[in-house]
């Protein structure tokens, strides 16, 4: 669907009140000058980077998930933006507790459920992971799920496998998806809160990952977990509708952290570009090179501009949302191998930081779906409306 794009999209942080600029600011500065020097450490190492996100919680920047507003919603996700153009593991951290963990139990929990879980994990106290794929390593929702939870009398026994959970290794609550198996033959689908130290729930050891390399990743097997009548979300088997909202979200996160990724690598092949050599010249002197960071530049700018309109106008829009997810995975990728080519031997060094852009860029097209299923997403109207003509709305 086609919408006018708000007036106020053309100076988009005068849509926030004093307080939300002064937040971004802060988020911004501590970007700038504590995670530009820290990404490349933990890059090398793995490690979860615990330390770095106090000062980000200390902001209570997940507080902006449990408010309806959408320019709340714009606020989190500029964060996730920024922290991208330098450190784009730590966003990969902060999006996953924001939205496989904090929006579900928000937006669908029980308040029994929201008072056990929803304050610690916006605190930043308790961390928690969202279990949905399986052995395909995608995360559309589909009807071949083999994790099945069979209602019992006193609640729920679980047993199947996840694979590629974010902060799994790390997490205290898990949310996993599964089918729901009644005595009478029934199959819905619902999704079940598990505490990580829950008797049957084993966490694997962490996958070594070629890029977002701090964000932790393993799978997860559930051999008869037996779970209360309370661990359903929400008390109810509404799986499907509850998955469909959470990926939403994720895929508008994904989205800003592929331009975040844009355009720190943009930046980075920027200042090597223009630095100047022997006899005063500039490899941006080049026309050619000119032509190619002009052509990315329109990119990502026409990339965020669709993007932020989404989100200032309907960000639970399927299709829309599958589009900028598209986009903006495929600017990012564009823009960091390019950035790459063009910076020749220097970006392939380590020490340039840039080829580590080329690497957490391929995430974009992977985490909260696949670019495939992104584009079976925006197909499927056409499919399912077959002889109607597409109009473009």
């Amino acid at each position: 669907m086609c919408r006018k794009v708000p007036s106020e999209m053309k100076n988009f942080d005068e849509l926030f009140d004093t307080e939300k600029r002064a937040l971004i600011n802060k988020v911004a500065v501590y970007t700038n000058d504590k995670l530009t020097h820290e990404a490349k450490y933990f890059d090398e190492t793995s490690e979860f980077p615990k330390e770095l996100l106090t000062p980000l919680l200390e902001q209570n920047i997940f507080s902006f998930l449990l408010s309806d507003e959408k320019l709340d919603l714009a606020v989190f996700l500029e964060i996730i933006r920024i922290v991208s153009k330098k450190f784009a593991s730590l966003a990969s951290i902060l999006l996953t507790q924001g939205f496989y963990a904090i929006h579900p139990l928000n937006e669908f929990g029980t308040k029994k459920q929201k008072e056990k879980y929803l304050g610690e994990l916006v605190s930043g106290k308790k961390i928690g992971a969202f279990g949905l794929s399986e052995e395909a390593a995608d995360s559309r929702f589909n009807s071949e799920l083999k994790t099945i939870a069979w209602e019992t009398e006193d609640g729920w026994e679980i047993s199947g496998s996840k694979k590629y959970i974010s902060d799994a290794p790390v997490a205290d609550v898990f949310l996993i998806v599964a089918k729901i198996q009644r005595s009478s033959d029934s199959m819905d689908t619902g999704i079940f809160i598990i505490d990580s130290n829950q008797e049957g729930l084993v966490i694997n050891e962490p996958m070594n990952k070629m890029g977002v390399r701090s964000l932790p990743v393993a799978s997860v097997d559930l051999n008869k977990v037996k779970l209360d009548k309370n661990s359903l979300l929400g008390g109810v088997t509404e799986g499907s509708r509850q998955i469909q909202s959470v990926m939403n979200l994720m895929k508008l996160a994904v989205s800003l952290q592929a331009l975040g990724i844009s355009q720190g690598s943009f930046e980075k092949g920027m200042d090597y570009l223009s630095l100047v050599r022997r006899f005063g010249n500039r490899l941006i002197d080049n026309q050619d090179i000119q032509y190619k960071m002009a052509d990315l530049r329109a990119s990502v700018y026409s990339a965020e501009a669709f993007t932020r309109q989404i989100i200032l106008t309907d960000p639970q829009d399927t299709i829309e949302v599958a589009m900028a997810k598209l986009l903006t995975a495929n600017v990012a990728i564009e823009t960091t191998e390019t950035v790459i080519q063009l910076t020749g031997g220097y970006g392939y060094m380590k020490d340039s930081e840039i080829e580590r852009y080329v690497r957490d860029a391929k995430i974009t097209a992977i985490y909260g779906g696949s670019s495939r299923s992104q584009k079976e997403i925006i197909a499927k109207h056409w499919i399912d409306n077959r002889g109607e003509k597409y109009s473009g709305n």
